[in-house]
């Protein structure tokens, strides 16, 4: 029957079966708000993901240390050598060599598969990594192009995904180098003294080379050490923005209260723009692990478990956690009127 066609004296329509422009409207708006709803979801599925991930990457890492210990009868140091203001007992180190810059991270690449990298960086000739600038020659990365390039290398065990971090670093005197050194997002737990409430400063005996914790400058820790209990002490810690000079954390280099060496000094998460102090003429610093997981940050204990520590944690608690025997203030009163003020 043709449209327009009577039965029983009726004209009959034929429907075209289209949305009208209001049906589309309400279905678009549904369609937004069952997005609006699930996106939260989403998000904190991903964050779930990062989050365990980043877990997983300080676990194979405390791995690494635990089979360094089992190799070397030791925990392996935050900095292959002093630097130029070192204690008494590293005084007569004399090179290039001695004096390394070299992260522990270079040291644990034999333990973590990368071996050929490892082989490349060769730290303990032709000048090391990052030698001390009293030292070291202008040229020290650029003799070995091959070592700058390793240097450049990101590893990818040493990144959190959450921490959305740039993989090179930003510190203008870096930006002339052939390959830019690479960042990670993990440093090593040296104790609870730092640059601000303790007031230790440079104080090179007290704040790199006798610090309260696991990782220090080539002073090293054995586990029988940890008086504290191994389940009870950090031994590595995240941080963020290791791209910036007021928090870089380059992977291959360790310098205090910023690059892979770091302390419970303040509160985990606190900014050096809220809490900080200048050190060595740079931008302000406070040696701060952070994170961008929401609530807190991991943390690597030194019997290898990884905990989610939340930063509303206790401050005295945190401090104790750092430490490898005993309270910090005790300690502090103990080392104050000993060795290490006879630097």
């Amino acid at each position: 029957m043709m449209t327009g066609e009577t039965f029983s004296g009726k004209r009959i329509a034929r429907s075209n079966g289209g949305f009208t422009l209001v049906e589309l409207l309400v279905v678009i708006a549904i369609i937004g708000i069952l997005v609006a709803l699930l996106l939260p979801a989403v998000q904190a599925a991903r964050e779930a993901a990062r989050r365990m991930s980043c877990q997983n990457n300080l676990k194979n890492i405390g791995l690494a240390d635990q089979n360094y210990h089992d190799t070397n009868g030791n925990f392996v140091p935050a900095r292959l050598g002093p630097d130029s203001t070192a204690s008494r007992e590293m005084r007569p180190l004399r090179t290039a060599v001695e004096r390394s810059g070299a992260s522990g991270l270079v040291l644990l690449l034999p333990f973590i598969e990368q071996e050929p990298l490892y082989k490349i960086l060769n730290i303990f000739q032709n000048q090391s990594i990052w030698p001390a600038g009293a030292y070291s020659t202008p040229s020290w990365h650029t003799d070995f192009p091959e070592r700058e390039q390793a240097i450049g290398t990101r590893i990818n065990l040493y990144v959190c995904p959450s921490s959305g971090d740039e993989p090179k670093t930003t510190i203008s005197g870096y930006q002339n180098w052939t390959v830019v050194p690479a960042t990670g997002n993990y440093a090593f737990c040296a104790g609870h003294r730092g640059l601000i409430f303790g007031g230790f400063g440079v104080n090179a005996c007290m704040l790199k080379h006798h610090n309260t914790g696991i990782h220090l400058y080539k002073t090293t820790v054995s586990i029988r050490q940890i008086e504290d209990g191994t389940s009870n002490t950090i031994s590595i810690g995240e941080v963020i923005d290791s791209h910036l000079p007021e928090n870089s954390n380059i992977w291959s280099y360790t310098l205090r209260y910023l690059d892979n060496f770091r302390m419970t000094d303040v509160a985990m998460n606190t900014p050096p723009s809220i809490v900080g102090q200048p050190a060595n003429g740079g931008p302000d610093v406070n040696g701060a692990f952070s994170s961008r997981h929401p609530g807190g940050s991991h943390f690597l204990f030194a019997d290898g478990h990884v905990d989610f520590v939340e930063e509303s944690i206790d401050f005295d608690v945190y401090q104790n956690l750092s430490t490898i025997a005993g309270d910090p203030s005790v300690l502090d009163k103990q080392d104050k009127s000993g060795v290490c003020y006879r630097d």
